[in-house]
Protein backbone atom coordinates (compact mmCIF):
# COMPACT_ATOMS: atom_id res chain seq x y z
CA UNK A 1 0.00 0.00 0.00
CA UNK A 2 1.38 3.21 -1.31
CA UNK A 3 0.74 6.82 0.74
CA UNK A 4 0.14 9.85 -2.27
CA UNK A 5 0.29 13.55 -0.53
CA UNK A 6 -0.83 15.73 -3.39
CA UNK A 7 -2.78 18.93 -3.72
CA UNK A 8 -5.49 20.19 -6.13
CA UNK A 9 -4.86 20.99 -9.54
CA UNK A 10 -1.35 19.18 -9.73
CA UNK A 11 -0.76 17.20 -13.03
CA UNK A 12 2.35 15.22 -11.51
CA UNK A 13 0.14 14.10 -8.70
CA UNK A 14 -2.48 13.04 -11.26
CA UNK A 15 0.18 10.92 -13.34
CA UNK A 16 2.06 9.31 -10.08
CA UNK A 17 -2.06 8.67 -8.94
CA UNK A 18 -2.27 7.22 -12.69
CA UNK A 19 1.03 4.97 -12.49
CA UNK A 20 0.23 3.33 -9.51
CA UNK A 21 -3.29 2.50 -10.31
CA UNK A 22 -1.86 1.33 -13.95
CA UNK A 23 0.40 -0.94 -12.35
CA UNK A 24 -2.21 -2.56 -10.16
CA UNK A 25 -0.80 -0.69 -6.67
CA UNK A 26 -3.56 0.94 -4.22
CA UNK A 27 -2.66 3.97 -2.85
CA UNK A 28 -4.28 5.81 -0.04
CA UNK A 29 -4.18 9.84 -1.29
CA UNK A 30 -3.64 12.93 1.42
CA UNK A 31 -4.59 16.02 -0.08
CA UNK A 32 -2.68 18.78 1.61
CA UNK A 33 -5.80 21.35 0.44
CA UNK A 34 -8.40 19.33 2.13
CA UNK A 35 -9.47 20.46 5.40
CA UNK A 36 -8.77 17.26 6.86
CA UNK A 37 -5.83 16.51 5.33
CA UNK A 38 -4.03 19.98 6.30
CA UNK A 39 -2.00 17.84 9.12
CA UNK A 40 -0.15 16.46 6.46
CA UNK A 41 1.28 19.86 5.52
CA UNK A 42 2.53 20.60 8.90
CA UNK A 43 4.61 16.93 8.46
CA UNK A 44 5.83 17.86 4.94
CA UNK A 45 7.23 21.25 6.55
CA UNK A 46 8.76 19.68 9.44
CA UNK A 47 10.14 17.30 6.87
CA UNK A 48 11.51 20.07 4.60
CA UNK A 49 9.98 18.38 1.69
CA UNK A 50 8.00 20.97 -0.37
CA UNK A 51 7.03 20.11 -3.13
CA UNK A 52 4.13 17.23 -4.39
CA UNK A 53 3.66 14.54 -5.03
CA UNK A 54 5.32 13.28 -2.22
CA UNK A 55 5.20 9.18 -2.29
CA UNK A 56 5.78 6.54 0.12
CA UNK A 57 5.98 2.87 0.04
CA UNK A 58 5.31 0.36 2.66
CA UNK A 59 6.31 0.79 6.56
CA UNK A 60 7.00 4.56 5.85
CA UNK A 61 9.46 4.26 3.06
CA UNK A 62 10.15 7.71 1.98
CA UNK A 63 9.79 7.20 -2.51
CA UNK A 64 10.12 10.76 -3.51
CA UNK A 65 7.88 12.55 -6.26
CA UNK A 66 6.48 11.40 -9.79
CA UNK A 67 9.97 10.48 -11.12
CA UNK A 68 11.47 8.89 -8.21
CA UNK A 69 7.75 6.99 -8.25
CA UNK A 70 8.51 5.57 -11.92
CA UNK A 71 12.36 4.81 -11.42
CA UNK A 72 11.31 2.92 -7.86
CA UNK A 73 8.53 0.57 -9.72
CA UNK A 74 11.03 0.18 -12.62
CA UNK A 75 13.51 -1.40 -10.11
CA UNK A 76 11.29 -3.17 -7.74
Amino acid sequence: MYVVITRDQCNFCDAAKAVLKGAGHSYVEYNVQSPSSKWVLSLLKLANLTTVPQVFGGAGKHIGGHTELIKHLKEN
